[in-house]
C-alpha cells in the first residue's frame, strides 16, 4: 500500500507497507512530511503576505486621497460580492472529497460542479453588482472613464477569483503548497513591479491600480488552474447529480454565508453613518491590527481543514479539541500584550492613534474570539457539519444582539464600535459551538 501524501492515516499505512517497519523510522518519516507542509506554508504565505502588504502600503503613500478612495470603493465591492458569488462552493470541494483524495474522477466531478454553479451565480449577480456600483458612486461625480474602468476591474477580479479558489482545492488536498503559492508570489511580485513602473511614469491612479489588481488575480488563476489540472480528471460534461449533492451541502450554510458577506464591513459602515471622520479613521486603523490573525486563519483553511476532512471518526475528538487548545495557547499572548502593553500595537499604527490605546485590548480580544470561532467553523465544514439550524441560529442571534446594541448603546464612537465587535464575536462563537456539539452528537 503506497503512503498517501499529507494523509492522517499515513502512520498506520506506512507500517503495513513496510512490513512492520520500526516505529521510530515511521514516526520520523511522518514528522518530516509534517515539517515540509508547515515550512511550505509559512514560507509561501509569508512571501505572499509580504508582497501584498508592501503593495498596499505603496498605494496608500503614492495615490491621492480621492484616488485611494476610488480604489477603496472598488476593493470593498470585490470583498462583498466575492463572498456572495462563491456562497461556500469553493470550500465544499475538500469536505465532499474527504478521504477519496486519490480518486481523480471524484475530485474532477466536484471541481466541475462547483465551477458550473459559480458561473451561474456570477452571471446572475454581475448585473446587480453593476447597478449597485453605479448607484453608489453616482453622488461622487467621478468621470465615466473612471467609473467604467473600476467596474471592469471589479467584474474581472470576481470572475478570476472564482478560478483561483476553485482550482486551489485539489492542490490543498494533496498538500502541494509550492504549486499553490508560487503563482501567487509570481503574479503578486509582477503587480508590485508594475505599480512602481506606472508611478515612475506618472500613470498610476485608481483605475490603473485596480486594473493591475484584476490582472494579477487573472494571472494567478491561470497558473493555479494549470497546476491543479494535473491532480484530477476533468469530466466530459456536467453531472446534475453532483450539482445536487454539492447544493445539498452548501444550502444549509447559505443564509449565514450571505449574511456574513456584509458583516466584515458593518462596523465601519455604521460608524460612517452615525459617527465622524475621526472615528472612521480610528476604526479603519484598528482593522489593520486585526490582520495579524489573517495568516493564522489561512493556516486553518490550507493545512488543518484537509487534515480534519480525511480524519477517521475515532481520532476526530482528540484532534478537534487539540487544535482548539493549541489555537487558544498560541493566540492568548496577543491579547495579553494588547491589554497590558497596548503601546506595542501603537508602534504599527503610529502616534496619531494614541487616543485608542485603552481600546486596543478589547479590539484584539474580539479578533481573537473571531479567530477561535473561525477555526471551529472550518473544522465543522470539513466534517460536513452544515445544518440549517446552525445558520438560522447565527443569523437570528446576530440580528437580535446587533439591533439591541444599536437601540441601547449605538455605534457612533470608536469605543462603541469596538464593543459592538466584541458582542458580535461572541455570537459567532456560540453559533459555531452549537454546530460542533450537534455534529459530535450525530456521530454517537
Amino acid at each position: 500500500m503506497p503512503i498517501k501524501p499529507h494523509d492522517p492515516e499515513e502512520f498506520e499505512s506506512s507500517i503495513d507497507s513496510a512490513g512492520g517497519a520500526p516505529l521510530l523510522q515511521v514516526t520520523q518519516s511522518r514528522a518530516g512530511r509534517i515539517m515540509r507542509v508547515l515550512t511550505g506554508f509559512f514560507l509561501g504565505q509569508g512571501a505572499s503576505q509580504a508582497i501584498s502588504t508592501i503593495a498596499g502600503l505603496f498605494l496608500v503613500r503614492v495615490l491621492s486621497v480621492e484616488a485611494y478612495a476610488q480604489f477603496g470603493v472598488a476593493t470593498g465591492y470585490q470583498t462583498v460580492f466575492s463572498i456572495l458569488m462563491d456562497s461556500g462552493l469553493s470550500a465544499s470541494i475538500i469536505p465532499l472529497v474527504g478521504d477519496r483524495v486519490h480518486d481523480r474522477a471524484a475530485i474532477g466531478r466536484y471541481v466541475r460542479a462547483a465551477s458550473h454553479l459559480r458561473n451561474l451565480i456570477f452571471w446572475t449577480l454581475a448585473p446587480i453588482a453593476t447597478v449597485a456600483f453605479f448607484a453608489t458612486v453616482h453622488k461622487y461625480h467621478w468621470s465615466w472613464t473612471v467609473q467604467t474602468a473600476l467596474l471592469v476591474s471589479i467584474l474581472l477580479t470576481l470572475y478570476s477569483g472564482g478560478i483561483v479558489s476553485l482550482y486551489s482545492a485539489p492542490l490543498l488536498l494533496f498538500g502541494k503548497l509550492r504549486e499553490y503559492y508560487v503563482p501567487q508570489i509570481v503574479s503578486g511580485g509582477s503587480r508590485l513591479l508594475a505599480y512602481i513602473c506606472l508611478d515612475f511614469g506618472g500613470a498610476l491612479n485608481a483605475w490603473t491600480a485596480a486594473g493591475l489588481g484584476a490582472l494579477n488575480v487573472t494571472m494567478n488563476g491561470k497558473l493555479i488552474r494549470k497546476a491543479s489540472l494535473q491532480r484530477f480528471d476533468w469530466p466530459e460534461k456536467d453531472d446534475p447529480a453532483v450539482d445536487r449533492e454539492l447544493l445539498r451541502y452548501v444550502l444549509p450554510a447559505t443564509p449565514a454565508i450571505l449574511f456574513s458577506a456584509f458583516q466584515s464591513q458593518l462596523t465601519l459602515f455604521l460608524v460612517s453613518i452615525f459617527g465622524s471622520t475621526v472615528y472612521i479613521a480610528q476604526v479603519t486603523a484598528l482593522g489593520r491590527i486585526g490582520m495579524l490573525f489573517t495568516v493564522l486563519m489561512t493556516f486553518n483553511s490550507i493545512v488543518i481543514e484537509p487534515f480534519i476532512a480525511r480524519l477517521d471518526r475515532r481520532r476526530l475528538p482528540r484532534y478537534f479539541v487539540g487544535f482548539i487548545f493549541i489555537a487558544i495557547a498560541a493566540c492568548s499572548p496577543f491579547v495579553i500584550v494588547a491589554f497590558l502593553w497596548p503601546g506595542a500595537y501603537l508602534l504599527i499604527l503610529g502616534t496619531k492613534y494614541e487616543s485608542i490605546r485603552a481600546l486596543m485590548g478589547w479590539y484584539v480580544f474580539s479578533a481573537y474570539v473571531n479567530f477561535i470561532s473561525g477555526l471551529i467553523w472550518i473544522m465543522n465544514r470539513a466534517r460536513k457539519w452544515v445544518f440549517w439550524s446552525g445558520s438560522i441560529l447565527e443569523v437570528v442571534l446576530l440580528l437580535v444582539v446587533q439591533i439591541s446594541f444599536l437601540a441601547l448603546v449605538g455605534v457612533r464612537t470608536t469605543q462603541q464600535a469596538v464593543f459592538f465587535s466584541v458582542v458580535c464575536s461572541a455570537c459567532y462563537l456560540i453559533a459555531h459551538g452549537y454546530v460542533t456539539i450537534r455534529g459530535f452528537a450525530a456521530q454517537v
